[in-house]
């Protein structure tokens, strides 16, 4: 039996990857056409609400559902089961889609991101958490959870694509789009993935039936509850290592609110721009926003994250070792500084501010897209990594969830940026993120010896032992 389990992964956790893949099936099938069903008229199916407000809450949508899981993992830790939790979620998001395809006033659109985003607290985190506690080999964890990746981006994948071609053409009726179908669309997936979830509950070897603060061997067996720092430890003073953990993981927070504020533009204005301004026929074919912003970009990510890691592996095998977190982050910034660059010149060959008549080639945004994920690639996937290497123990999950608020503050800000596009026209914006990028790529750049001295320590450390 123990060989068995050596040689691959429980049912369980391909149940649990599947489950991932309808949950993000529903929300990248949802997320790139809110916006759009917000600022389209009442007699093209959307709301007619002006750009700047539906900006603001559309966003919402990506924000809410980054901190939410802060208080379904707090209700999981303490009181509810985790399969109980992603069953309760996936049905919780399941009811929010379904408000989208009933959504004829803002305040149904409201109802909808405030129960997905409930659903989603309550998924997210715990199902990971059961996939995490469905081994006993934590040395197959990394591989685990990089198969789980790709279940994720797999969904993410159709669920953008399916719903940005359906929306325009299977569902649409005469002048009217098809936002809602796509919405009800949705919501039947969510249903159907929780119910296949939950009558898999047996593949899950009696994990996630009680709080997490219980721990349990592989088989779903009590064997103790967690420990909270005792009062002395929790009471100590950090050491200067520790501190100097802390300021590093700060700096990169700090860089992480701009980084994806930045990245958020094309779900929101670059969505809006391309809505007026961007002539979307490509070798005869009319592409949608939500295929630029979203269908593409998962594609890309799937087969260029094999790149990134390869390159990263092939660094870490240097004789100096691999480049630090502030070196990758230079490289994001930098990327990112070019990318806003090529924008802003589509915009002067557009014509600065000129009417919804003059239009640029939907070629500009492909390329900025292929870019962003560049830069993503860089910066992304390094945030939980390098908090659980440098954070102070005793602030170890206090510092976790920085990273998800981060983002959260990120969302949030993006909703009112498109406010700034009406005031002072996009052009001035695509300047304002380009200058703000090369600054912290220089400043990242020329920092990047003492901020690396932050984290030396633990690097010499990690190195030495796979010398050892």
């Amino acid at each position: 039996m123990g060989e068995q389990k050596k040689k691959g992964y429980p049912l369980g956790f391909y149940i649990s990857c599947i489950a991932y893949s309808f949950e993000r099936f529903a929300f990248y099938g949802s997320k790139p056409l809110l916006v759009l069903f917000l600022i389209r008229a009442v007699t093209e199916g959307g709301l007619g609400m002006n750009a700047a407000d539906a900006a603001i809450l559309a966003a919402n949508m990506t924000a809410f559902t980054y901190i939410a899981p802060v208080l379904g993992g707090y209700i999981c830790d303490n009181w509810l089961g985790g399969r109980y939790a992603v069953s309760l979620g996936m049905l919780l998001m399941g009811v929010g889609y379904l408000a989208g395809w009933q959504a004829h006033s803002v305040a149904m659109v409201h109802v909808m991101i405030i129960v997905v985003s409930i659903g989603t607290g309550l998924f997210k985190g715990n199902l990971a958490a059961i996939i995490g506690r469905l081994f006993d080999d934590k040395s197959k964890l990394d591989s685990a959870f990089s198969v789980q990746y790709s279940f994720v981006n797999v969904g993410a994948f159709f669920g953008s694509m399916l719903t940005a071609t359906l929306y325009v053409t299977v569902f649409r009726r005469g002048d009217v789009l098809g936002f809602r179908q796509c919405f009800l669309l949705c919501a039947i997936l969510m249903f159907i993935g929780a119910i296949i979830f939950t009558l898999s509950y047996g593949t899950l070897q009696n994990q996630g039936i009680k709080p997490f603060k219980y721990l349990t061997d592989v088989n779903g067996n009590v064997i103790g509850i967690q420990e909270k720092e005792g009062r002395k430890a929790a009471s100590a003073p950090l050491t200067k290592k520790e501190k100097k953990g802390v300021i590093a993981i700060l700096f990169v927070t700090i860089m992480t609110v701009f980084f994806w504020l930045a990245y958020y533009q094309q779900d929101i204005a670059l969505t809006i721009y391309m809505d007026k301004y961007v002539n979307m026929k490509l070798f005869g074919v009319t592409l949608t926003p939500p295929l630029i912003t979203t269908t593409i970009p998962g594609f890309l990510c799937i087969f260029l994250s094999l790149g990134a890691a390869k390159i990263w592996a092939a660094l870490a095998k240097r004789p100096q070792g691999d480049m630090t977190m502030f070196q990758k982050l230079t490289m994001a910034f930098a990327i990112l500084g070019l990318d806003y660059l090529l924008l802003a010149v589509m915009e002067v060959t557009r014509g600065v501010g000129a009417p919804e008549t003059s239009q640029v080639t939907v070629l500009w945004l492909l390329a900025f897209t292929n870019i962003l994920t560049m830069a993503e690639l860089c910066f992304s996937p390094l945030g939980n990594s390098f908090i659980s290497k440098f954070a102070p123990k005793k602030y170890l999950s206090l510092l976790m969830g920085v990273w998800p608020f981060a983002t959260f503050i990120s969302s949030k800000m993006n909703g009112y940026v498109q406010g700034y596009v009406e005031k002072l026209g996009i052009f001035s914006i695509f300047i304002t993120f380009m200058v703000i990028s090369f600054i912290f790529a220089v400043l990242l750049f020329v920092l990047s010896k003492p901020l690396g001295k932050l984290t030396e320590d633990e690097v010499s450390n990690e190195r030495g032992a796979e010398r050892t």
